[in-house]
């Protein structure tokens, strides 16, 4: 890549992380600005922007790298881990059902499929896996808002818009408040054609050693093939199967 497309203070930033991340032990301001060739000046303003937003942390007077590092690490872990130990118990789930699977997580607000395992039917509707989807008419997504959000939903939602994607989908806080209710005493999530109007989802959610929801495992399948009858039956095979990945990752929280 070209170097005019290049930020200079965001390439020092990184020099600099990069260099606290290679003392285990800590590095002096003065050791950094040796070894960079840096103007004591730039280097000051640099760590102490680091310091202040938790990147790094001065211990006697050395630096080291801060907890944030940790954090996003771990969620970067967790959801490759999430993928890797879901991904063969998907395959058994579409193969038992004839269905295609999905499991997503949360990705600001929206939800994002994390991996697809498709049906061997000619009709096999699905996203591809990175898709964003809304939260408010899809399985999955009222999963995530029923166990997943630290906060209220008014306040989660504020200023997003609930896009109607057919006539029966919920464009109102109220009407998700009330679905989610069910969802949280039930267990599991239905889209029952919100988000297109031949196919119906359903989806439970995965629990994480922490006891916090880190996904939803569903199925998507079209409306002929998984009629109104089979939600009471799909509901019940879509928690086991989401309670199996759960403990699989070391989850001990589930409905």
């Amino acid at each position: 890549m070209s170097n005019n497309y290049q930020v200079p203070v965001l390439e020092k930033t990184f020099r600099i992380i990069e260099k606290i991340s290679l003392h285990k032990e800590g590095i002096s301001f003065m050791e950094i600005v040796n070894s960079l060739e840096e103007s004591k000046t730039t280097v000051f303003r640099i760590l102490s922007t680091l310091e202040k937003q938790n990147w790094i942390e001065k211990k006697s007077g050395f630096y080291h790298l801060g907890y944030m590092f940790i954090h996003y690490g771990l969620q970067t872990l967790t959801k490759r881990n999430l993928r890797t130990v879901a991904h063969p118990v998907m395959q058994e789930l579409t193969n038992n059902v004839q269905q295609t699977s999905h499991i997503a997580i949360l990705a600001g607000k929206s939800s994002m499929l994390l991996d697809v395992c498709e049906s061997s039917r000619h009709i096999k509707p699905s996203s591809d896996i990175g898709s964003l989807l809304p939260l408010n008419c899809t399985s999955h997504g009222k999963v995530l808002l029923a166990f997943a959000i630290e906060d209220s939903l008014e306040n989660f939602l504020k200023n997003i818009p609930l896009e109607r994607k057919t006539e029966h989908t919920l464009t109102t806080i109220a009407e998700l408040q009330q679905d989610i209710g069910k969802i949280r005493s039930r267990g599991y999530a239905l889209d029952d054609l919100e988000y297109f109007e031949d196919v119906r989802c359903i989806a439970a959610p995965v629990w994480g050693m922490d006891g916090l929801c880190i996904g939803a495992l569903g199925i998507t399948a079209t409306a002929s093939t998984f009629p109104r009858d089979k939600i009471k039956a799909y509901g019940t095979i879509i928690t086991d199967y989401a309670k199996r990945i759960s403990l699989q990752l070391g989850g001990v929280s589930y409905h």
